[in-house]
């Protein structure tokens, strides 16, 4: 095991947390050991999440890049039910969007931002309440 001065420790850990090396599955002590090799890790892509990894085989599964799984005749099989093309989804997102703008082109906008005009007055005060001054 190797020992390691407070300063170097410090100095080491702070870039470890900085680089985000833990992203990479890497420890504090595989770094402290060859710091110059995993430093060149840290300029490269972070990997994918879970949920990106299969968004992104579902793409090249589109893509027909050979990652489709094959059926029994070598041939790719069908893409399944609720796969949509990128462009759907664009158009549809954008309708959506232009949708949402058309509720509120209405209304007046102040610095490009719609705002709404409040339609509540202030409780008039009327000349035959019942409370009157203290000492009047």
């Amino acid at each position: 095991m190797t020992t390691y001065p407070d300063e170097t420790l410090d100095y080491y850990a702070d870039r470890f947390v900085l680089l985000r090396l833990a992203r990479h599955g890497v420890t504090l002590p595989q770094y402290l050991a060859n710091v110059d090799r995993f430093e060149r890790l840290a300029l490269e892509a972070e990997p994918l999440l879970p949920q990106q990894q299969a968004a992104a085989l579902h793409l090249w599964w589109g893509w027909d890049t050979g990652l489709a799984p094959r059926g029994d005749g070598g041939e790719p099989t069908a893409l399944p039910d609720n796969w949509q093309d990128w462009r759907e989804l664009l158009a549809r997102w954008r309708a959506e969007s232009e949708a949402a703008e058309r509720e509120v082109a209405h209304l007046p906008h102040r610095n490009g931002a719609p705002i709404e005009p409040l339609h509540h007055h202030r409780f008039e005060r009327r000349n035959n309440s019942r409370f009157t001054k203290r000492g009047a």
